[in-house]
């Protein structure tokens, strides 16, 4: 095996959600195309003449491995990963090396893209209202009691005390934190059962959907979540606010250069892909 053993594991996540020694009979020729044409064109890209003007240092080699070791979450993770893939840590190295030398030559591609005006992205603001809002926030607090999986008998018990402690909260709501201290089950029973600030989605579903229907400072019914039952109440309303245009236009103009580079790029490689097309059809 050789240094391509690196792009080949990269591309079957990318195409397949699955490393090489776990795809299909079936799977395997494609990746292999997929592959050789990476490479064919790869090898384009670094013959170009922008490949003249980039220079890799060991040091970003070295900052690409430690990506990949925050990636998959460790040293040993990586190493069992190169191991199964039969990569040595030069060959590694290597790859990487490669990897950053065609991604320097891309950026290089698309250097002079100009850059948004300001004029044009406040127009753009201006022009497209529903898509700088800030998302309704709420800040939300809860009792949890945990159910026992392999005990659904002990449903009906928690079910009982949840309900009990509701019976207290409607009428003593101001007891909600020294309930949330004593009877909660959560990390959060320590902040007196304060989750914080929230939006849409970051909850289980059981929850948000009933947190985002609630009035302000209103309990809710005894809810289920994986977790057990809950009992959560909605101390504050943010109302979904339009993102000023100072705070937007940066991420507008750089958005927009993103885009632009990118499009490039893959025009620079189309020419690239034509050129490697008919030389696989002299062959």
């Amino acid at each position: 095996m050789s240094w391509h053993a690196y792009p080949r594991w990269q591309l079957a996540l990318a195409n397949f959600s699955a490393l090489p020694w776990d795809l299909s009979v079936e799977q395997l020729p494609e990746l292999e195309r997929q592959l050789a044409r990476k490479l064919a064109l790869e090898e384009l890209v670094l013959a170009s003449e922008l490949a003249s003007q980039v220079q890799v240092t060991p040091q970003m080699v070295n900052q690409a491995r430690s990506q990949l070791v925050s990636q998959y979450g460790s040293e040993a993770t990586l190493l069992q990963i190169q191991q199964q893939a039969a990569i040595s840590d030069a060959e590694l190295l290597q790859a990487l090396s490669h990897e950053l030398k065609v991604n320097e030559v891309l950026a290089l591609s698309s250097a002079d893209v100009p850059a948004m005006s300001d004029s044009e992205a406040r127009r753009y603001y201006l022009d497209h209202p529903r898509r700088f809002l800030r998302p309704e926030r709420r800040e939300v607090r809860h009792i949890l009691i945990t159910t026992e999986d392999d005990n659904p008998d002990s449903e009906p018990e928690v079910q009982a005390r949840m309900l009990g402690l509701r019976e207290i909260l409607l009428a003593e709501p101001h007891q909600f934190g020294e309930l949330a201290l004593r009877h909660s089950e959560c990390p959060t029973a320590m902040e007196r059962g304060r989750i914080g600030v929230v939006t849409p989605g970051q909850l289980y579903p059981e929850l948000d959907s009933r947190l985002f229907a609630l009035p302000l400072g209103a309990l809710s019914p005894v809810l289920r979540s994986p977790m057990g039952l809950h009992l959560i109440q909605c101390l504050d309303i943010q109302e979904a606010a339009p993102i000023p245009m100072d705070e937007a236009l940066p991420k507008i103009i750089e958005q927009h250069l993103l885009q632009a580079r990118q499009q490039h790029q893959r025009r620079w490689l189309k020419s690239l892909q034509r050129t490697l097309d008919r030389q696989l059809s002299n062959h």
